[in-house]
């Protein structure tokens, strides 16, 4: 069943959370071909010339070795799939495509579909 919206909402709800979800996955992917893939940065880091930038790496690193991306990513679908609100879906879609882009695959594709799929308006019976 996906989420019932009133007739004042609409789409705009749906289309704000796709669009969150679609800065969140740009910012993800940012953050893996930007900061977390290349030899450069993990040199400057080693070498302790990194900065701010490398303690943002670590923790994105740490987020998934350890896996806190997919636990967050899964607590979020079970959330939207109790309480079906199109802010918790875009909850969902976030996190799961940032886990998609960010190491935690299964996870983040079960989010990301729970997401997509809560977000579609319901057909309606004639």
């Amino acid at each position: 069943m996906a989420i019932r919206a009133h007739a004042a909402a609409g789409w705009r709800p749906r289309l704000f959370a796709m669009l969150v979800a679609a800065l969140v996955a740009a910012l993800a992917a940012w953050a893996r071909y930007g900061l977390i893939e290349p030899h450069v940065v993990a040199q400057a880091c080693l070498a302790g010339q990194g900065g701010v930038a490398c303690g943002v790496r670590a923790m994105l690193v740490q987020a998934f070795n350890s896996g806190l991306l997919s636990a967050l990513a899964l607590a979020a679908t079970a959330l939207a799939l109790l309480w079906r609100h199109v802010s918790s879906a875009a909850l969902c879609l976030a996190l799961g495509a940032a886990g998609l882009m960010l190491f935690s695959f299964q996870a983040g594709a079960l989010a990301l579909l729970v997401g997509a799929l809560l977000l579609i308006p319901a057909v309606r019976q004639a």
